[in-house]
């Protein structure tokens, strides 16, 4: 609201860094650190600031000092704003929320020893003071503490706008602990865990574990910095773009989405062309009438019989592809799946060789679009490394969660081991952490109600390494929230979100809030159904590829929604923070993605 109020982003920090002590004086250097603010930017806001009276100077030595003048007319207005705005930063913000999370696979993520230790390692300054997560009924809320992660973000973007090439060497090290967690991957699914002592479960479990929380407990972080909160990078970006596009004609959103997005195929897009590749071998081999006049069940029970080669081409395409739908928590997409989506497009008469021509044609288009961006709009080179690392970036973040998705559909064999050993189920082992799992292997049981109550309601408050964390359950965790103090906002006269563009387009719809699985059944009952969330993720994927439009509350140019919709090629507004919150099941409205707006044409009442 600050930001909007002075139109200044610089003047807004300055400010605030005021009246955070409004009797201290500063002079201008330490201003400028202070505030993280550039030099020429600071010098002019200061004295705009001096000319309105709402700040003085003094001459000390050398230095000029400025300070408050609290005789100005606005000032105790001011004071109000900037207090609740000094609150809100040091209140809770919501990360993420992710339904079917759970500990074994965020506890690392969330843990400020890791996290902190990992910005030490790249020379990063800032630090969480704590981390919060919320687990309710299978459903996982993560929280950080604004004037924390704000500072982080802040920090690591600035340095990466300095440093490009520091940026890369991350991007590359994903890369590696990315082939690293997949052979890792390939290892595990060999192995018969019932043959194996407890002992040698906990060994194969901890070398495992270590390298899954090098990329998911400590590089996620550094993707994280660049696109949640303010989402910092992606905003860099457009203000360059804004600054640069003079022309009314050209929309800076989509400019930025398509210089944003990668060339490099992902593993959606790969599934979806060896899927018509199949689709194809139906046409050619006179399959086409059977698998549109025939059910589902019977072509599963039946083709082996009939068409042994593309009964054997579907096994194939389960085993590269099926764990895309895994996600978190599983389970993955099975033979029967993939024929359902086969009999769908043979009904619908789609025709697999102008279908993946058209795939060669897009990514030519995009390459060309995205040279010809470069030289008409005359962007540097150092901007062109950035550009360059954003759709690194936005590549890498689908490609690493992958590697984790695939990894948690095979690790689930070992957990389902542990869950039969200690007359477990496999969702109470899940909701073990990973520190105790050498601790049940080695020590013996624990407690089945315990798992319980942490699956109902429990928190895992991070102070330090895990023997420091607060980790409890039921009427005692709900009484320690209550010390928290939490972001929230009125919503009721809201007419206009406003987000990121994901993928360019406009589009008018209905509104269906998909937050779980059990919620994708919305979509089938609207015309023009347009898919609000928190965040996507792969379990939303059929619900998605059935929608006309995409608006989610967090996330910037690397979430699911924004990879998911370009790849679809659907409007996708990213980053309105408070989309699931303003709109309902029902609500109008209007898609301007291109622009990044969501205007609210007619409530639900």
């Amino acid at each position: 609201m600050l930001d909007q109020l002075f139109n200044s982003k610089t003047r807004v920090a300055i400010l605030a860094l005021f009246f955070s002590d409004e009797d201290k004086s500063r002079y201008v250097q330490e201003i400028i650190k202070l505030s993280k603010t550039d030099a020429s930017n600071a010098h002019r806001e200061l004295g705009r600031l001096e000319e309105l009276g709402i700040l003085k100077s003094e001459k000390k030595g050398n230095q000029k000092y400025y300070y408050l003048n609290k005789d100005n007319a606005f000032f105790d207005g001011l004071k109000k704003l900037f207090e609740a705005r000094l609150a809100k930063a040091g209140a809770w913000e919501m990360m993420e929320e992710m339904p079917n999370a759970y500990p074994m696979i965020v506890a690392n993520a969330m843990n400020i020893k890791i996290a902190n230790d990992f910005f030490a390692s790249i020379g990063i300054k800032n630090r969480f003071s704590s981390l919060l997560t919320v687990y309710e009924n299978n459903g996982c809320f993560t929280w950080w503490i604004k004037k924390d992660f704000d500072a982080i973000a802040n920090e690591i973007v600035g340095r990466l706008i300095e440093e490009p090439k520091w940026g890369e060497s991350y991007n590359n090290l994903i890369r590696k602990r990315q082939k690293e967690l997949n052979k890792a991957t390939d290892d595990l699914e060999k192995n018969n865990f019932a043959e194996f002592s407890n002992k040698e479960l906990n060994n194969i479990y901890e070398d495992y574990y270590e390298i899954y929380e090098n990329l998911h407990g400590r590089l996620h972080w550094f993707q994280t910095a660049l696109d949640f909160g303010e989402n910092v990078f992606s905003k860099y970006l457009m203000k360059y773009l804004q600054d640069n596009i003079k022309e009314k004609k050209y929309s800076v959103g989509e400019i930025f989405s398509i210089l944003t997005t990668p060339t490099e195929e992902g593993n959606q897009a790969k599934e979806y062309r060896s899927l018509l590749n199949i689709l194809d071998y139906i046409y050619n081999h006179r399959l086409k009438d059977y698998f549109k006049k025939t059910e589902t069940r019977l072509i599963v029970d039946g083709l082996s019989g009939r068409d042994s080669k593309l009964d054997a081409m579907l096994k194939d395409h389960e085993k590269k592809y099926g764990w895309l739908g895994y996600g978190l928590a599983g389970p993955g997409w099975d033979k029967k799946y993939f024929i359902d989506i086969l009999c769908s497009l043979v009904r619908q008469g789609a025709q697999p060789e102008k279908l993946l021509a058209n795939i060669e044609k897009e990514k030519n288009e995009l390459i060309e679009k995205q040279e010809q961006y470069l030289k008409l709009f005359e962007i540097d080179e150092a901007h062109q490394k950035l550009f360059k690392m954003a759709r690194d970036t936005v590549y890498l973040k689908g490609s690493r969660k992958d590697s984790m998705f695939r990894s948690f559909s095979v690790i689930e064999n070992l957990y389902r081991e542990i869950a039969k050993r200690y007359y477990l189920s496999l969702n109470q082992v899940r909701y073990l952490y990973p520190h105790e799992i050498g601790r049940l292997l080695t020590e013996g049981n624990f407690s089945a109600e315990d798992l319980n109550a942490r699956i109902r309601f429990s928190i895992h408050h991070s102070l330090g390494g895990y023997e420091d964390d607060v980790i409890i359950s039921g009427d005692k965790a709900k009484k320690y929230l209550q010390k928290f103090t939490f972001i929230e906002e009125s919503f009721s006269d809201i007419k206009l979100l406003q987000g990121d563009c994901a993928s360019p387009g406009r589009v008018r719809g209905t509104v269906a809030v998909v937050k779980t699985v059990g919620d994708m059944a919305k979509v089938d009952q609207i015309k023009k159904p347009i898919l609000v969330s928190i965040a996507t993720n792969p379990d939303l994927v059929p619900a998605i590829k059935k929608s006309v439009a995409i608006i989610t509350d967090v996330g910037g140019i690397t979430c699911h929604a924004a990879i998911i919709s370009r790849e679809l090629g659907i409007p996708c507004v990213i980053g309105t923070k408070i989309a699931t919150k303003a709109l309902k099941d029902g609500d109008v409205v209007d898609v301007d993605a291109t622009h990044g707006k969501v205007t609210i044409i007619e409530k639900q009442k």
